[in-house]
């Protein structure tokens, strides 16, 4: 099972049967703002939102959130008739005893109307008395600064919020603070979320983690990924690769252009200058393993698998000398025909007598897979063939080597298909100079990131047909 997005768990946490209080917290630049409202943008259409801009109005959040202008509008001629006032009943006490001094020009006087001191709160307060049935939401953006504008303590204003509108008239409060933690204000908040982002390579990589979630179970991986593409905030989740154990006939069944080679359930289209779903006979495409873990093994796979199962479903040739780790038979010979299976050849380090098997004698790459064998073993399917090689079997069958011979290997087989390098971080660095093509992978925090080009950084996602059959996506962190 997936699981919860961030999104998904923030909407289980505030339809609970009372008011809860979440505070955002991250350095500049983090997307906070960005998150909660679109959070209230998904919200706003079940239950009323009210947002409150403290600092100043962004021209750029009314663009992108147009609905913004009118989430801020409340009447506020209307007597509090429902709303608790207690807290704020216990404010005016204090100014009025001077035990409680804000900076305010209207902080003043014997008789103290705390409403028209806080003209925000006085808001706030509003909103609530007239919604009070249908379990509003504020967005209070920032506390600090609306401290700063009279001089009160953040958690006054806080406590004054939270008693009276979240405790008492079951209100719910999202508070974004600038600060990269305040202890106070987070113990006593029902939930906390941090963004943060890195930079490295040229890259922004941003993640939320949940603190926590008072009556929310945030499962074993409470961090996620997110993006803020286009000014929209979108988190990701952790995605189980599965495939179907029964027969499945894959979408694409032609072969594609003359010379072009269709690469199949991969959005390879994202990574090459041409933009384009097939690449050039005679490509040769590395896929460099930055890092090693069973999530970016999983990503290599189902990158192998989708190609292999299209180019056998197509009536091509696949020819596969890779380790178990990519291991592609067994998961085809449960989704595809017998007859289409006749077009994938593998190699292994053995004897067995099998007309799809070329048994390798582990001597040298060249002595291996001489042009007759080729010939001969591709000889059921059409052309242009798809060669996948990874360079952790290679090492395996030949030693260290083998480089000199995969290169001339390479050459002499490009001219009839293309070839897909899986190499590791030596082999990179030796071969990188020959592929036409490089795509890097690495695991992030259990999360698989994707890139070719130095101006954009992806997150690989499984997607499924409605045959159930897990393709790849491609989401663009920025």
């Amino acid at each position: 099972m997936a699981q919860q997005d961030l999104m998904g768990q923030l909407r289980a946490f505030f339809d609970q049967h009372f008011g809860k209080s979440l505070i955002i917290k991250g350095r500049p630049g983090a997307g906070k703002t960005t998150f909660a409202l679109d959070f209230l943008d998904m919200m706003r259409s079940e239950r009323p939102v009210y947002y409150l801009p403290a600092r100043f109005e962004d021209r750029s959040v009314l663009k992108t959130f147009p609905w913004v202008s009118e989430a801020r509008n409340v009447d506020t001629s209307v007597p509090l008739t429902r709303v608790c006032t207690e807290s704020l009943g216990r404010l005016e006490r204090m100014v009025e005893e001077g035990r409680f001094n804000p900076s305010s020009p209207n902080f003043s006087g014997l008789v103290v109307n705390i409403e028209e001191m806080l003209p925000e709160v006085k808001a706030m307060y509003h909103f609530v008395d007239q919604h009070i049935d249908s379990s509003p939401i504020l967005l209070l953006d920032s506390i600090e600064a609306l401290a700063e504008k009279y001089e009160m303590s953040d958690a006054a204003i806080f406590s004054l919020i939270y008693r009276d509108l979240v405790e008492g008239s079951n209100a719910n409060l999202i508070v974004i603070i600038e600060a990269r933690e305040n202890q106070k204000l987070e113990y006593f908040a029902d939930g906390v979320v941090s963004m943060d982002y890195s930079t490295g390579e040229g890259f922004v990589i941003r993640t939320a983690t949940v603190e926590k979630l008072r009556g929310v179970s945030v499962g074993s991986s409470p961090q996620f990924l997110y993006s803020l593409n286009e000014g929209r905030f979108k988190s990701f989740t952790h995605v189980p690769i599965v495939y179907p154990a029964v027969r499945i006939t894959p979408e694409e069944e032609t072969g594609g252009e003359q010379f072009e080679v269709p690469i199949y359930g991969f959005e390879i289209e994202k990574l090459t200058e041409s933009s384009s779903p097939s690449v050039p006979i005679g490509t040769l495409i590395m896929i460099h393993r930055e890092s090693t873990s069973s999530q970016v093994d999983q990503v290599v796979n189902l990158i192998k698998n989708n190609i292999a199962l299209g180019t056998v479903s197509a009536g091509r040739g696949v020819m596969d000398v890779t380790s178990s780790s990519y291991e592609t038979s067994g998961v085809l010979v449960n989704c595809v025909d017998a007859e289409k299976m006749k077009n994938y050849v593998i190699a292994e380090k053995s004897k067995k007598n099998n007309p799809y098997i070329i048994n390798l004698e582990g001597k040298s790459l060249i002595d291996d897979f001489p042009q007759e064998v080729l010939d001969f073993f591709m000889s059921y399917s059409e052309r242009p063939d798809v060669y996948f090689f990874s360079t952790d079997f290679l090492s395996f069958v030949y030693g260290d080597s083998y480089y000199g011979d995969l290169v001339n290997l390479i050459n002499d087989i490009r001219s009839t298909g293309i070839v897909i390098l899986i190499a590791d971080q030596d082999a990179y660095e030796r071969l990188t100079h020959y592929a036409n093509i490089t795509i890097h992978i690495r695991d992030y925090h259990g999360f698989v990131l994707v890139h070719s080009r130095p101006d954009a950084l992806y997150l690989s996602m499984p997607d499924y047909t409605q045959k159930g059959w897990p393709r790849l996506k491609l989401h663009m962190l920025v």
